[in-house]
């Protein structure tokens, strides 16, 4: 693995969504779970958003799923992979892709969070048998995170593995906060990036006018085919 996050994700699965300050469940019914909580994810007005979150790093697997949102208009799932029984390792890896809906006319947050649970192996990729109306494996998703501060601008690149396709790019704003902070945050906030030769090469610039402490990142995410 290249960089910050790595995983293997396609089709959408069950939405979660919980007011902000709420209790989260990702834990629920796990007897040995390391909870993970991520950064509070900028969600545009009436727009979506993605946002990639891994486990510690070593042998374990998302077992649980959970996120706090700053409006009840926003809904959230995640992406998992085919197979069967669903279940952690076959379903989920690593990994989980968030995605973020909101039908609020003000810009929103949510906090996407993870229960992992420590094995001695597995959460490696399923197999299908060849058949023409089965689907291509899953994609795997990397990701990179890039740094922020108040009057800075910063530069990076992200492409696939050796040997993969890129099939599919996201980017997100998000805040490292244990709390969302002022959403207008946001506005002192320009990212974006451009695909080069099978790479998104990434620009991401704030004004002197960010606070410090609101730790703004910008994640910026490919999909590539094995």
């Amino acid at each position: 693995m290249r960089v910050v996050l790595a995983a293997a994700a396609v089709a959408a699965l069950a939405a979660v969504a919980a007011p902000a300050g709420g209790a989260t469940g990702e834990c629920n019914g796990i007897q040995r779970c390391i909870p993970v909580a991520g950064p509070w994810v900028v969600v545009p007005a009436h727009g979506s958003v993605r946002y990639l979150l891994s486990c510690p790093q070593g042998r374990s697997v998302v077992g649980g799923l959970d996120a706090l949102a700053t409006s009840r208009e926003v809904t959230v799932s995640f992406s998992g992979r085919i197979g069967a029984p669903v279940q952690p390792g076959v379903t989920t890896t690593r990994y989980a892709l968030f995605h973020a809906v909101s039908t609020s006319a003000k810009r929103q947050a949510f906090q996407p969070r993870l229960g992992c649970i420590p094995v001695a192996g597995g959460g490696g990729r399923s197999t299908v048998s060849a058949r023409v109306t089965a689907p291509g494996p899953a994609l795997d998703l990397v990701a990179r995170i890039t740094v922020v501060g108040p009057g800075a601008t910063r530069f990076g690149r992200i492409g696939c593995p050796a040997g993969e396709k890129l099939a599919d790019t996201w980017q997100s704003l998000a805040f490292r906060t244990k709390n969302p902070p002022p959403l207008s945050e946001a506005n002192y906030v320009r990212a974006g990036y451009v695909v080069v030769k099978g790479k998104a090469v990434v620009t991401a610039s704030a004004t002197d006018a960010l606070n410090i402490d609101d730790h703004a990142v910008v994640q910026t995410g490919v999909g590539c085919l094995p």
